[in-house]
């Protein structure tokens, strides 16, 4: 989703440019767009959120994980979205921090996007259900 940072900028009084600027250098955000009417507005990205809501993002992790060891360690990314294709950014974003720390592997075959736990994904499961285990770093 594109969030406006216009009014808070204007509550704080910093310019939504070089707020945005910095933002995408800090990797907060992913993408910003200027409008005619000079509003700017933004995609976060899963490092913004978790800058934010730490709990949030962990929460959607440890969800994604332990749906698919209830899955039987794969299913398709369309399951995992249950179909509501406006979560699909984010699900996206989540499931490829999911792979780039280990824990799942990403397939597409056949245009079928399909997501499989490893066995760290696996193992991090099973320490999920003992307790908190970080993912990011």
């Amino acid at each position: 989703m594109l969030y406006p940072i216009n009014e808070i900028c204007k509550k704080y009084d910093v310019d939504p440019v070089v707020l945005s600027n910095f933002l995408l250098e800090k990797s907060l955000i992913r993408e910003c767009w200027t409008y005619s009417n000079n509003t700017v507005a933004c995609r976060i990205t899963i490092k913004g959120i978790e800058t934010i809501d730490p709990v949030y993002v962990r929460d959607r992790l440890d969800r994604i994980i332990g749906g698919l060891a209830d899955a039987g360690q794969s299913r398709a990314l369309l399951e995992i979205l249950e179909y509501d294709l406006k979560d699909f950014p984010i699900v996206s974003d989540l499931v490829n921090q999911l792979e780039s720390l280990g824990l799942v592997k990403i397939h597409n075959l056949n245009h079928v996007i399909t997501v499989e736990l490893t066995a760290a994904g696996l193992k991090h499961n099973e320490r999920r259900k003992g307790g908190f285990f970080a993912l990011t770093a």
